[in-house]
């Protein structure tokens, strides 16, 4: 499937969460990525995806790869790599990307210091430049930082079909993944997407580590 897509991936040097946000034009993105495990890293993939690579370099990241060692040992065993953009992100925040030369312009990456932002199809490089600039720019949780650089991403072009899912997954070091929200299909996924992290935030995300602890012990959290 043909999932021309602009999506982000970062791991939080305070906390150690991982997460990733991704949006595109094409119905049900979450379904096919991102790939997140906890304490272990990201794999993202887009353009013509093969779903299967997301699982085989999480698994790969599971014995100790590097990001780059498990992206080479993605691409050796896949006669189809130059269509795809693969992104991988080790346990330690280090990231790798591949574009493949077959995928539809505007197409690029950027790897920067525990993070990383990739696309395909898009309007033009000030897609990934915007996503840059939000992400550095914001405040607050990764989660938060996720969303400002898709709605950057989006607001500058985007895909260049247009718009129509998008998903963001936070996992906490605790092994859960406790911001894990999708839009399947929306004329507006992005903002539909930040609707639905904020009515989510004060019930369950702002109090997740209290609501772990309350779950322990037995005890009903108001």
């Amino acid at each position: 499937m043909k999932l021309n897509t602009f999506s982000i991936m970062a791991r939080c040097p305070e906390t150690g969460n991982f997460g990733a946000a991704v949006a595109t034009r094409f119905p049900g993105v979450g379904a096919y990525s991102p790939h997140i495990e906890p304490n272990v890293g990201i794999v993202i993939t887009q353009g013509w995806v093969n779903p299967a690579l997301g699982q085989e370099g999480v698994d790969h990241l599971k014995k100790g790869r590097t990001a780059n060692e498990t992206l080479n040992h993605l691409l050796f065993h896949d006669p189809g790599k130059e269509l795809r953009q693969v992104s991988v992100m080790d346990q330690y925040g280090n990231s790798s990307v591949y574009t493949g030369v077959e995928n539809d312009d505007y197409k690029g990456h950027i790897v920067g210091d525990q993070w990383a932002v990739q696309g395909n199809l898009l309007t033009g490089p000030e897609v990934l430049e915007q996503m840059v600039s939000a992400f550095k720019e914001a405040e607050g949780s990764l989660a938060e930082k996720l969303l400002e650089a898709l709605h950057a991403g989006d607001a500058a072009g985007g895909d260049i079909r247009g718009k129509q899912s998008a998903v963001i997954k936070v996992a906490s070091v605790k092994g859960f993944p406790f911001v894990d929200f999708r839009v399947d299909d929306h004329e507006n996924p992005v903002q539909e997407l930040r609707r639905i992290y904020d009515k989510n935030k004060s019930v369950l995300i702002d109090r997740y580590h209290e609501w772990i602890d309350a779950v322990k012990e037995g005890i009903p959290l108001d």
